[in-house]
């Protein structure tokens, strides 16, 4: 009897023992979000940025090479990504959109996996405000800056001018003295502490450089040489296209830009190099995170996304800004590397940022909500050969953009007239610089362009 009953607490033991097991194999998610990061192959015709850990997470997984985002503004494009909606001309429009108030009815992707065992961290920059659907979070987490554009240098924090000085910056200083580097420090902790539990954890870490102003530590911008900066090819804008997507009102705010006309050559290459120099001390802080993750011995059952919320022009079109519906803008980067699923590939398949949340939720072994308009990646993780998308959608202001393998078609309505239309060739005209929606013989084309963008636009709701 004592033989039976100590064989009843042996299986029992095992048995919870191998339950704990598997909710602590359960996926872990880490998703990583930059803002204003480009597609980072389109800066190629003037210096290759050095992001030598981005590099390493490619090899761990799959490249998108056709990723986009639904809306080239902030606060609009991390709603649609949280929530799993797309951006409509009522929902998600501007840098300030609050989920609270355009989609208070639908679950974040946050709230989602919480009420499912995960833990869920907010570091840095995911929505636009961090109290913006904050009951999705069991944490959240912004780090304080001693100025509103975190300068580190004296005369440009006392010379501050309605909280803006120069466009960029420079100073010989640590990491962690800038506001990404403390939401990287912050990652790290979490790491370290949800090691030594059982639940498995979704933690989004929000990267706001490379941002304007483009400030960060003097060694990153000593990885590249000025001299060998061009401009791009098309930086002008081109007459054909409408005179309305022809503005970059945010740089304009800054103290040593002039407040009308272009800019000098000298300045734009000052402006290139510090982005460049933002975009690799990000690549530092990935870094960091994925060496930590290796540390404590999860790399086997964490899932790693890597995007951006939308583009950046960088002088194309003799522009600056995101704000607007060419392909510098939309076009963004995206990674995914997961224990699971093919390694050092890439996809052609299209991808938007509406479909994240079907796919981490596919990452956690749970269905979708129905409400969810993305569609989730795990096939092309599979098999990254497949194409199961070969068409995005973007929208901005009264702008809705269809983009293809040889087109982006864009058309601008007002009371529900058409007021102006772009077409691009992008297979003949990669710098888009020659709008071709007015040409007689295009007509056939763009009619069927037109038709395939408005049954889209009528069919989200």
């Amino acid at each position: 009897m004592k033989q039976s009953k100590l064989l009843i607490i042996i299986i029992t033991m095992f048995y919870f023992s191998g339950f704990t097991n598997n909710e602590r194999v359960k996926e872990n998610i880490i998703f990583i979000i930059v803002d204003d990061l480009r597609d980072l192959v389109m800066a190629e015709n003037q210096l290759q940025i050095l992001t030598p850990n981005i590099d390493k997470l490619k090899k761990r997984g799959v490249t998108f090479m056709n990723s986009f985002t639904n809306n080239p503004v902030c606060g609009a494009s991390r709603a649609s990504l949280l929530t799993g909606l797309r951006p409509t001309k009522s929902r998600f429009r501007t840098f300030k959109t609050k989920i609270n108030e355009d989609a208070p009815n639908f679950l974040t992707i946050a709230s989602y996996l919480k009420n499912n065992g995960y833990k869920t961290i907010s570091n840095g920059k995911i929505s636009h405000y961090p109290k913006d659907a904050a009951y999705g979070w069991d944490d959240i987490f912004r780090s304080s800056r001693n100025n509103p554009k975190d300068y580190k240098d004296p005369d440009n924090i006392k010379n501050l001018k309605n909280n803006f000085g120069p466009a960029s910056e420079f100073v010989y200083t640590d990491d962690n003295d800038y506001s990404d580097g403390k939401v990287t420090q912050k990652t790290i902790e979490d790491i370290k502490t949800i090691n030594q539990t059982d639940k498995p954890f979704f933690i989004a870490v929000g990267f706001q450089k490379p941002h304007l102003p483009f400030v960060a530590p003097k060694k990153y911008w000593d990885l590249y040489d000025r001299n060998e900066i061009s401009l791009p090819l098309n930086n002008f804008f081109p007459p054909s296209a409408p005179k309305k997507a022809d503005y970059f009102y945010e740089l304009r705010k800054f103290t040593d830009i002039p407040e009308k006309g272009p800019i000098s050559d000298n300045k734009a290459k000052e402006l290139i190099h510090a982005y460049y120099a933002c975009v690799s001390y990000i690549d530092a802080q990935i870094g960091l995170i994925l060496d930590e993750l290796k540390y404590q011995d999860l790399t086997n059952n964490t899932t790693v996304v890597l995007t951006s919320d939308h583009g950046f022009s960088l002088s194309e079109h003799g522009r600056w800004t995101k704000h607007n519906l060419f392909q510098y803008e939309l076009k963004i980067p995206m990674i995914i590397s997961s224990p699971k699923y093919k390694k050092n590939k890439t996809s052609k398949s299209f991808v938007e940022l509406v479909d994240l949340y079907p796919t981490f939720c596919d990452l956690a072994g749970l269905d979708t909500p129905n409400f969810v308009q993305g569609k989730s990646l795990i096939t092309n993780l599979k098999n990254p050969n497949k194409i199961t998308s070969d068409i995005a959608f973007s929208i901005w202001g009264n702008g809705e953009t269809l983009i293809s393998n040889k087109y982006y078609y864009t058309e601008w309505k007002r009371n529900g007239s058409l007021t102006n239309r772009m077409l691009y060739d992008i297979e003949n005209d990669q710098l888009q610089m020659n709008n071709i929606a007015e040409i007689d013989s295009n007509i056939v084309i763009v009619d069927s362009l037109s038709r395939i963008l408005n049954k889209h636009i009528k069919s989200v709701k």
